[in-house]
């Protein structure tokens, strides 16, 4: 498993790894809603389903664990780790295709 900042300091902000995109999804879908739009929450919930399937084309078998501990919200080391794994599993192919087909990459 890489061992990847997910959130890295940067001038404008941060820069975000895919496993961060992961769990800043996860958040704005199970977390308050009204801290974000219906629209928001369904992006973000499009974009966390992608990036889950690419794990799971990739090889990856704990996707619905780690859904579930994202519903729960139970983010610590392990879910973190679960979620870089995904990533991992995914590959940069599949992860830059879900990730342009979001809006989030090159076009």
């Amino acid at each position: 498993m890489t061992k990847q900042a997910m959130f890295t300091p940067n001038a404008d902000g941060y820069d975000i790894s895919p496993a961060g995109v992961l769990l800043l999804c996860a958040d704005t879908v199970y977390g308050d809603p009204a801290e974000t739009t219906p629209a928001g929450i369904r992006n973000a919930r499009a974009m966390m389903e992608s990036l889950l399937s690419a794990a799971r084309a990739g090889g990856y078998t704990q996707g619905d664990v780690l859904q579930t501990l994202l519903a729960r919200k139970q983010i610590d080391r392990r879910v973190m780790d679960m979620a870089q794994g995904a990533c991992d599993a995914a590959g940069a192919a599949r992860l830059a295709v879900a990730m342009r087909d979001a809006g989030l990459g090159r076009k």
